[in-house]
């Protein structure tokens, strides 16, 4: 069984870091890429999980004499390195857990027995700089409020530039029409939640957390959002899941995107099929707030609402 992990972005930026470095060719925009794919990454670690503790290994790379601590992209990968009879297993992490380990080694190398692409310390610092935003001091909404402007969402402009073929092009239009919009995303469960819910709201804790609704097959995945209900009645076939709703933090989706290694969010599936690729959002992982949100909304998320 596998862990569903996957750095296939990571794995390419790489790719055409290696490339560019090679070539003396558009090197510092793909060190770019890569210290933000690294940003978002989920790396395997050769760990022994001793509890609480988490025992891993390094190996000394004798040309320099470095002490290397070895990460993964894959099991795949891992098991390159490792057979099955070894002690340590690949155990997946965030790379800020790396990161805030590397002040015992001199480098980490990614995939050894593939890429062996080696991550100097001043690229890890970079990776690992925190660029949130602290929005501790901001009084949350009530429900209430949110769900007041979940029940009054249309986004008749959003609609009206993402289905003019003349704006394809525009990234920057779009962020701006994104900021002044309020969109919903879908959560979705097994089984019904509706006994949780007190006058159509279902709060988080009770159930547990939500699942966010995504779209994926085998070769790939993508976040999903509705500008209307309307557009999430086009979408639902009859499929014995039970969906509900929220009113959306785009910041939340795009970095859920991002570390779970999918290729994009699409706006109103089956209907506008509006697709922003992963290459659009990629710079989130910098600190960049590609949207603006009302802060004082950042408690949206720990609701859902009955269809």
């Amino acid at each position: 069984m596998t862990s569903g992990v996957s750095n296939n972005y990571l794995g390419q930026a790489i790719v055409e870091l290696k490339r560019a470095l090679e070539n003396d060719d558009n090197a510092a925009e793909k060190m770019t890429d890569f210290i933000l794919e690294l940003k978002v990454s989920n790396l395997f670690i050769p760990g022994i999980d001793e509890g609480e503790e988490l025992v891993y290994e390094t190996f000394i790379f004798e040309e320099d004499d470095l002490n290397v601590l070895p990460l993964f992209t894959s099991e795949e990968e891992f098991f390159k390195h490792y057979d099955d009879n070894s002690e340590f297993k690949p155990v997946s992490n965030e790379f800020e857990i790396y990161a805030g380990i590397s002040d015992d080694i001199d480098a980490i190398v990614i995939d050894p027995e593939g890429e062996s692409f080696f991550v100097t310390p001043e690229m890890i610092e970079f990776a690992a700089e925190d660029f949130s935003i602290s929005y501790d001091d901001i009084k949350a909404r009530s429900v209430n409020e949110i769900r007041q402007v979940y029940d009054s969402v249309s986004n008749e402009s959003l609609c009206q530039f993402i289905r003019d073929e003349s704006n394809d092009d525009d990234l920057e239009g779009l962020m701006a029409e994104l900021s002044g919009s309020w969109l919903i995303n879908l959560v979705v469960s097994e089984t019904s939640l509706d006994e949780f819910a007190d006058d159509g709201i279902i709060k988080a804790d009770d159930v547990d957390g939500f699942s966010l609704c995504v779209m994926e097959d085998d070769d790939s995945g993508y976040g999903i959002v509705f500008t209307d209900k309307d557009a999430i009645s086009k979408a639902l076939d009859e499929d014995g899941l039970f969906y509900y709703a929220q009113l959306t933090r785009l910041s939340s989706l795009f970095e859920f995107v991002l570390r779970n290694d999918m290729d994009g969010v699409i706006i109103n599936p089956e209907s506008d099929d509006y697709l922003i690729e992963r290459s659009a959002i990629l710079a989130q992982a910098s600190g960049i707030d590609l949207v603006a949100e009302d802060a004082s909304f950042k408690n949206c998320l720990d609701y859902a609402f009955i269809l």
